[in-house]
């Protein structure tokens, strides 16, 4: 049966389309042309620079047109550019860039293949031809870069680090602040107190140079994944620099390891003692490495108890050969090791061996409570621009085989956490190790495959010629996230109240102005609710004896004003925030 015209033209469609669109722009010529495509470079241009300079400053507030516009974060003006790009590069035939003949849109999109195939590759192993130097160097970077986001970031990302602090200075300064049963003090104790007890020696007694001092501990440790993670590229692929010189830029460059490397929260420390166990695993099949690699792991299970999901992943590494007795041993020292850290601090510190653990699985397993609710478990595919790009993702996913052993490391660890209730992307962190590995694969194959299609028709092309484009967008985008949302107004605004007088306060959100570290001159020192200001009663009876209220904005605009007035306070002018709104009482008014 001969086959029929229309078959025959279905069988040609994507070619005949490709065609045909090409041939409709290409025919679309003349001034109105090129006038759009000066716009639309134009544009490209302005946004590149508004991302830019979001990276270098941290953004800000701008007034345009009477408006208020926040442009802090780097996500929307990615998107427009990605979508700008895109429309630019399906009208490349009708001018060049920015109507400059010297500049044709081909050519451009020429050099960026280039520089992805052949400079990009070459350049990152060049640096590392001393690897120890080019090591020394990106870790260098990497650090200061962390600690200048710290000095410059005062406030809090959550009230998980203020709590940190309480522990820590509590003890250093001697008040021992009550917090959450929950919290082991293995962290605060062994990494953040001593760091903040060299402060005090010397003198470095307030609050914003010992929060400091264990940022900068924090940085300092979470610095040696860079080295880790070279190591164990190199172990996996002996044969090829490349790999461990993309896998560290990769690691460098990840959003994650930048905005917690400079915080005090545990999971930047912890990710090192997982990425050093995997390369104790990597290392020989001695049963020694086993141990050492289970004890490291336990460690960091200490830390914070979900680090144990990497458990289930080592044993699938050694489940590649004969295992049974290094699986053994590493189980063995991983269950001693966190079970005698996690007694020894709760012992010292809560004067109950394992209370914390036993009040951590009540909490969140008997209880099934969360103190910031449930997610999906597709949650950590939904928020994926959190914690990396999709490019990178994307990368990763081709660079990953049941035959790295990176891959178990990576996988396993998001899978499981995925089907746990509560989720947040800075769980992520000790997989970021691996991400960039598989990552680091998943470009050399994406060149090697660019560098064989030079001809390729249909999406293949768009995808080969946008590639450069939509790396430099990925790196951007990782870099927009260098900077950890912190509540820096907040902590401002304790620094006002120090410095005005030592009277009582209620707050609002009490840890976004750094807790009682900051606070604890003010007494009585109260937090308050939107729900409590809606009840007169109580909230008469709660800054019966305050001096300040300090309401977040919106609370204030819906509730504050129309409450506070009635139990005396007013608003302070000699304030300015946007996020908070601060009262004080008529009569104690400041001047």
């Amino acid at each position: 049966m001969q086959p029929s015209y229309l078959a025959i033209a279905l069988s040609f469609q994507p070619y005949a389309y490709r065609h045909l669109m090409e041939g409709a722009f290409r025919s679309v010529r003349g001034p109105l042309a090129r006038a759009a495509s000066f716009v639309l470079d134009a544009s490209i241009l302005a946004l590149l620079a508004v991302v830019v300079l979001i990276v270098v400053t941290g953004g800000g507030v701008i007034e345009v047109a009477g408006m208020r516009v926040r442009a802090r974060t780097v996500e929307n003006p990615i998107w427009i550019l990605a979508a700008a790009i895109t429309l630019r590069y399906a009208t490349r035939f009708w001018s060049p860039f920015l109507c400059i003949k010297r500049w044709p849109v081909e050519a451009l999109i020429a050099a960026g293949l280039r520089l992805v195939v052949d400079w990009i590759p070459v350049r990152a192993t060049g640096v590392f031809r001393r690897p120890w130097l080019g090591l020394a160097v990106v870790g260098c970077v990497a650090f200061l870069l962390k600690v200048f986001l710290a000095s410059t970031s005062p406030g809090f990302f959550s009230g998980d680090d203020v709590e940190i602090h309480e522990m820590s200075m509590g003890v250093l300064l001697g008040t021992h602040w009550s917090v959450w049963d929950l919290r082991s003090a293995f962290f605060p104790m062994v990494f953040i107190y001593p760091a903040q007890r060299v402060a005090l020696a010397f003198g470095g007694s307030g609050p914003d140079t010992l929060v400091l001092a264990g940022r900068v501990m924090v940085a300092f440790i979470s610095t040696a994944v860079i080295p880790l993670t070279w190591l164990a590229a190199r172990r996996l692929a002996p044969a090829d620099p490349r790999l461990a010189a993309l896998a560290v830029l990769f690691v460098t460059l990840n959003k994650l390891h930048i905005s917690f490397g400079s915080s005090e929260l545990p999971r930047p420390v912890s990710s090192v003692f997982v990425a050093a166990a995997f390369l104790c695993i990597l290392l020989d099949r001695r049963l020694l490495t086993s141990a050492a690699a289970g004890t490291l792991l336990g460690t960091a299970a200490a830390f914070r108890f979900s680090e144990a999901l990497f458990v289930p992943a080592a044993i699938l590494t050694l489940g590649r050969k004969r295992f049974s007795a290094r699986a053994a041993i590493l189980l063995l020292t991983t269950a001693l090791a966190v079970v005698g850290i996690s007694a020894a601090a709760d012992a010292w510190y809560w004067g109950s061996p394992m209370s914390s653990v036993a009040a951590a699985i009540d909490y969140t397993l008997v209880q099934r409570q969360s103190s910031r609710g449930y997610e999906p478990p597709w949650e950590y595919l939904w928020i994926i621009p959190a914690w990396s790009t999709f490019l990178f993702v994307a990368l990763a996913i081709g660079g990953s085989a049941r035959r790295h052993p990176d891959s178990w490391w990576l996988w396993v660890p998001i899978a499981l956490l995925s089907l746990l209730p509560h989720k947040e992307s800075r769980y992520l962190i000790p997989m970021m190790p691996f991400l960039s590995i598989a990552s680091a694969r998943g470009f050399l194959r994406a060149v090697a495959w660019i560098r064989a299609s030079a001809d390729a028709p249909g999406w293949r092309r768009w995808s080969r010629e946008l590639f450069a484009p939509v790396l430099l967008l990925s790196v951007l985008h990782d870099m927009g996230g260098w900077r950890l949302v912190r509540s820096n107004e907040g902590v401002r605004l304790a620094q006002y109240l120090r410095a005005s007088g030592s009277s009582g306060i209620a707050v609002q959100d009490l840890w976004r102005l750094g807790g009682r570290p900051y606070l604890s001159q003010h007494q009585p020192l109260v937090e308050v609710s939107p729900e409590l200001l809606t009840d007169t009663g109580a909230a008469a009876a709660a800054v019966a004896e305050t001096k300040w209220v300090a309401l977040r904005a919106r609370t204030a605009r819906i509730v504050g004003d129309s409450v506070l007035p009635s139990l005396g306070f007013e608003r302070d002018d000699s304030w300015r925030g946007e996020d908070y709104v601060l009262y004080v009482r008529r009569a104690q008014r400041m001047h």
